[in-house]
């Protein structure tokens, strides 16, 4: 069975609508993760969260702009497997600006050393753990002879000695005290010499305060992991303390990103500077009404950037309605609610009423409109279907610095639909759209090379432009990961890990992935 890729869908209006909401903007490190979580042990107590955990911290820095080993996270490790994927890892961090190690399962220390434990591990006395184990020592050098800027350890290790039995002798519960080599950041679960608590709900208390703090912009290292400690700390009524070693740190590193201002469109601008004319929106970005709570688009740049927006089939059509009703008629200069009224009329498919309120919209200077007008004419939706003139809205709404926009236009010159067809514009609207964090833009630079469309097709660089747009959260470009595994397109073919992509594609509702699901259950 060939996997069905996620396209740009012929329907662009259904493309561009379905555009998640924007961050700030693309992070320009390198950032790679190996994420591995040890529960189903053989001969050692098996644990109930490590597996649960690792797929949260994997879920988590995918989110954030980390490429994780392997896709995702690696799950109940033998020595082997934990080897290859320690090697897989030393691999990918060749040139890499930021490097995170994150491990939940068994740890021991012996000797005052400290020892990650694989599953398979069945050591008779002490030094049976140099053999089976894997010495903690040895991924701290793994990572400082890499050359990152920074390197980040993270252990939800520290249980009890799970080999007491087996002669192999610890001082105390839990791990030894690390120090920090240079640029490096050693973070435990808990104290030193101290065991950590299994959470209550499918998570440790560490991992799942972790998972949580990542997400907070403007959050230094410092800050991250002093509120991590809060976090566990009041989770478990004070029995459990976080415990960080940290070496200096040159720079200032963000996981979400810190609080940025308007992305830059090519000709300098900012957005809304290359708005085509003044409108109170610019001083209105802080009012929210019901209007943007019920029909604000995901990847407008005109509305309060802490809005996340709604997409077209969950627009609530009456409610939606008497609300930027009443909007328009409060702020009557403020267009924003002008284009998300033609939003909800466009949902309610009275297109006649959607296409004035997007003129209206974009003639009092609303850019983001025009793309709206673009959806019309490209789909013949009240209108004969006419892409020239598709084309000519589009590029008014791209030349104002509108993401959006920049995508369907660098659409139809890929296809040459609507205007001559132009590769090398097509790229550069997709890079500039990338560039700007728009998931979509990323995986379109994927398609171009599986397909073979405007560039000689390639495998390889498909799959980093999905891993790209993975780590954007893109929906279609974690189906289409699938479909690379599924088909052996360029990796070798691996059904287990194509059906986890497809999950987590149809879990954010790519269609394309639920078919390959069902698909895949013949």
């Amino acid at each position: 069975m060939a996997g069905r890729i996620a396209l740009l869908p012929r329907c662009l209006v259904a493309a561009l609508l379905l555009l998640a909401a924007m961050g700030s903007s693309a992070h320009a490190e390198k950032r790679v993760a190996l994420v591995i979580g040890n529960s189903t042990y053989q001969t050692a107590p098996k644990l109930p969260n490590p597996v649960n955990d690792a797929r949260l911290m994997s879920d988590t820095l995918l989110s954030l702009g980390f490429f994780v080993v392997g896709g995702g996270a690696r799950l109940d490790l033998d020595k082997a497997g934990f080897d290859a994927a320690l090697a897989e890892f030393r691999k990918e961090l060749i040139g890499a600006d930021v490097a995170l190690f994150y491990y939940a399962g068994h740890g021991v220390e012996t000797h005052g050393l400290n020892y990650l434990v694989p599953v398979d591990a069945d050591p008779e006395h002490d030094g049976d753990i140099f053999l089976q184990g894997i010495a903690l020592a040895g991924i701290l050098d793994d990572l400082e002879k890499a050359g990152a800027k920074i390197n980040l350890l993270l252990l939800d290790a520290c249980r009890d000695n799970p080999f007491r039995n087996h002669g192999v002798h610890s001082t105390t519960g839990g791990l030894a005290q690390m120090q920090a080599p240079p640029g490096t950041l050693i973070s435990f679960a808990t104290q030193p010499r101290s065991v950590s608590l299994d959470g209550d709900d499918g998570h440790s208390p560490y991992t799942r305060a972790l998972a949580d703090t990542l997400k907070h912009p403007g959050y230094g290292l410092f800050k991250t992991f002093n509120e991590v400690g809060l976090a566990v700390e009041k989770a478990t009524h004070g029995d459990q303390l976080p415990w960080v070693s940290l070496s200096p740190i040159s720079g200032n590193f963000y996981f979400a990103g810190k609080t940025a201002p308007a992305p830059v469109p090519a000709g300098g601008a900012t957005v809304q500077e290359a708005r085509l004319t003044p409108s109170d929106d610019d001083l209105r970005r802080d009012l929210i009404t019901d209007c943007d709570r019920l029909a604000a688009m995901p990847s407008d740049t005109g509305h309060p950037p802490d809005l996340s927006g709604v997409e077209v089939d969950k627009i609530n059509i009456p409610a939606a309605t008497a609300a930027c009703n009443e909007a328009m008629q409060q702020y009557p200069d403020v267009m924003r609610f002008a284009f998300e009224a033609g939003r909800v009329a466009e949902t309610h498919k009275d297109f006649a009423q959607a296409r004035n309120l997007y003129e209206k919209a974009f003639a009092g200077g609303y850019a983001i409109a025009a793309n709206g007008l673009g959806n019309i004419y490209s789909d013949g939706k009240g209108v004969r279907k006419d892409m020239a003139q598709a084309f000519r809205w589009y590029k008014k709404a791209a030349d104002a610095g509108e993401p959006a926009a920049m995508i369907a236009l660098g659409w139809l010159y890929e296809i040459g639909s609507g205007v001559a067809k132009d590769c090398p514009e097509a790229i550069r609207l997709y890079e500039v759209a990338g560039k700007m964090g728009v998931s979509m833009a990323v995986n379109a630079m994927g398609l171009m090379y599986l397909k073979g469309s405007c560039v000689q097709r390639d495998y390889a660089t498909a799959r980093r432009w999905f891993e790209q747009a993975v780590t954007l959260g893109d929906g279609q470009a974690m189906n289409n990961m699938g479909t690379l595994y599924n088909d052996g397109h360029g990796v070798p073919r691996n059904t287990g890990l194509a059906r986890q992509w497809f999950e987590k594609a149809a879990a954010l509702g790519v269609p394309e992935a639920r078919q390959n699901l069902r698909e895949m259950g013949r």
